[in-house]
């Protein structure tokens, strides 16, 4: 996007604001369904990640006694969805309006505009967040270059206009989700709400981690044929997993062809993935060197594959529970602390595999790993530990006990009786 259209994409959106704003006050007055559900992804733009994942647990537990309905803004998925026999609707369609205008709850990955933020005052506000953070957000932001810092942290006019062009940042929501009691001291800080506004129940994505029939038919569904035919093949598969970087600026330093080469000798593949907000690519050719696809949901890929390389990315610490090889591979640290976000664990303290700096580093860790060579004993007890501290759930049950934590704060809500997990194990 050149900084014309940019420029006249905020202008459209700040001139949209009264019309948005009145729908948003009148949103509050009409009564609400405590038995119609809606749920939404990544600004409504993908299927995925723990919203997805309840939404899927949901339809297994609740299906006939709760409305659960699918909000996007991308045709194609809810065309996808219908297909699959799920009710989904498109955010600014007559039904997609009188649905989110009528839900009790919304539930969504990172801020209620995953759903609708207009239409959703007096709902209730389900926040299933996108990651244990490792990299410092919302009002733990120090960064005064970053627009986050501003709203927040800024002058009374910046705070005041980023406010209204991102309210649903300064949107409170009425139950946040995480994965340990470190995590959720760290996610009460960062969206500014009270100690019982958490809850440690684990991450609902995770859940397929812990299925047997996680290479089974319905997770084989979202594979990618490249993907489904190095699984079928039984070839060793690596996946790499970049993180967002604030700075937009370059940071793979890696001789692909060496890559290839070496995924040729050992018979693997080697997956990489953008982050679903990056919009550059990582210019990877190579019969066994593949870029996958944005719009795809990784967890359900993950189960399949053998090892990951990661950087700082809370994927990490989810591909802990699989208890496979990791690969950190920090190319820009220094670059990325002095022009992204600040980093709340250092990487270094928090590796459980090698950590390499360079692309000939990175080819030797890989060489490492399909020679089967083991991990240091110190390794190995920061990994337990590390993985203890991260994720205090490591069962596949985190969508149960989403949704008993939902029945339990919220009790005008209609459900249907579901397995009680055991919320102390």
């Amino acid at each position: 996007m050149d900084a014309l259209t940019r420029n006249l994409t905020y202008l459209g959106a700040l001139l949209a604001r009264p019309a948005l704003f009145t729908l948003y006050f009148l949103s509050g007055f009409v009564p609400r369904r405590s038995d119609l559900w809606v749920f939404g992804s990544w600004g409504g733009h993908r299927f995925a990640d723990n919203a997805a994942s309840l939404f899927l647990h949901c339809q297994a537990e609740l299906s006939g006694s709760v409305r659960l309905v699918w909000i996007s803004r991308d045709g194609n998925i809810v065309r996808k969805l219908r297909d699959e026999g799920y009710e989904a609707h498109r955010v600014w369609s007559a039904r997609g309006l009188a649905c989110c205008l009528r839900a009790g709850v919304y539930f969504f990955d990172n801020f209620c505009k995953d759903v609708n933020y207009w239409t959703s005052r007096s709902a209730r506000k389900v926040n299933l967040w996108s990651g244990v953070p490792l990299k410092a957000f919302e009002r733990d932001i120090d960064n005064p270059r970053n627009r986050y810092y501003r709203l927040f942290h800024g002058s009374p006019p910046e705070r005041l206009f980023l406010s209204i062009m991102m309210p649903w940042h300064v949107d409170r929501p009425d139950l946040i989700i995480a994965t340990s009691s470190e995590n959720a001291q760290i996610t009460r800080r960062a969206f500014g709400v009270q100690d019982d506004a958490v809850a440690i129940t684990g991450y609902p994505r995770n859940d397929i981690l812990f299925e047997d029939s996680g290479n089974g038919q319905q997770a084989r569904q979202g594979w990618p044929e490249p993907f489904r035919h190095a699984v079928d093949a039984g070839r060793f598969v690596f996946l790499y997993l970049p993180t967002y970087r604030d700075s937009a600026k370059p940071f793979v330093d890696v001789d692909w062809t060496d890559v290839d080469r070496l995924m040729e000798r050992h018979d693997a593949i080697f997956f990489l993935k953008l982050h679903p907000d990056d919009r550059g690519s990582l210019d990877a050719t190579g019969a066994r060197v593949i870029e996958l696809p944005q719009g795809i949901d990784i967890y359900g890929l993950l189960p399949a594959t053998d090892a990951l390389i990661s950087d700082y990315s809370s994927i990490i610490f989810d591909y802990m529970m699989l208890e496979r090889p990791i690969i950190h591979y920090l190319p820009d640290l220094d670059e990325f602390r002095a022009s992204s976000r600040s980093l709340i664990f250092d990487p270094a303290e928090i590796a459980v595999g090698p950590v390499c700096e360079s692309g000939a580093t990175l080819t030797e860790a890989l060489f490492a790993v399909l020679e089967g060579v083991q991990a240091p004993l110190d390794t190995q007890t920061r990994w337990s530990e590390i993985r203890r501290r991260m994720n205090l759930y490591c069962d596949g049950r985190s969508g149960r006990r989403v949704l008993a934590e939902i029945t339990r704060r919220f009790p005008e809500l209609r459900t249907v009786r579901h397995e009680e997990p055991d919320l102390g194990s």
